[in-house]
């Protein structure tokens, strides 16, 4: 598999290939990697924090800790604010795993990355229809429909990747998805995530 340096950029959540997430960037050392991004048309990984925090307080404090699994994401928008604020929206690419990490003098952390291979294309499963009827009404509220997201609710990785990212689930089930090579069991978990969400959520529309 292909190997390749690439900035990291920490964040308390999962991003899956083809997902778009809108993005405030303010402090320096992701400005300057924004820019050199839009200036080389090259991109960054998104990669789940699994310790410490994305903002660092001082000079001296740790880099956060993060999954070895992320998503290399390009820009496909952006909007620079008066106050100095860049907006950006990023969409996903491929997957890769880290191979080396290490941090740049202006904290920037870096890694030479793997890119891992693109999911097998198969269609979503007949018993597994309704997570295509769930996503879509889930995409179908206001929030999701700014993102613009492109998604055949035929094929498994789609359905998998985006209902991964919109379900209210914690972010560890969702890196565990992520790190899931096969479509057709991601949605089997998924569908049993539903099963649970649904029958938490049972009591509440009864007693209502």
């Amino acid at each position: 598999m292909p190997m390749k340096e690439i900035p990291l950029f920490p964040l308390p959540l999962v991003l899956f290939p083809g997902g778009k997430l809108p993005l405030q960037v303010f402090e320096a050392r992701y400005l300057d990697m924004v820019k050199r991004c839009l200036r080389e048309q090259s991109g960054f990984g998104i990669v789940m924090i699994t310790d410490g925090d994305q903002n660092l307080a001082g000079p001296d404090e740790q880099l956060p800790e993060v999954s070895h699994c992320g998503t290399y994401c390009l820009i496909v928008d952006f909007d620079q604010s008066s106050n100095g604020m860049l907006s950006i929206v990023v969409e996903g690419e491929s997957k890769f795993v880290i191979r080396d990490q290490y941090e740049q003098p202006d904290r920037l952390m870096m890694a030479n990355v793997e890119f891992l291979a693109v999911e097998a294309e198969v269609a979503v499963p007949e018993e597994r229809e309704h997570l295509s009827g769930l996503l879509e009404s889930l995409m179908a509220h206001d929030a999701v429909q700014r993102l613009r997201l492109d998604c055949d609710l035929g094929k498994a990785v789609e359905v998998g990747a985006r209902l991964t990212e919109l379900l209210p689930c914690p972010n560890h089930f969702k890196q565990r998805m992520l790190e899931m090579k096969d479509p057709l069991v991601r949605l089997g978990e998924l569908d049993k995530l539903v099963e649970r969400i649904q029958k938490s959520s049972e009591p509440l529309s009864k007693s209502s």
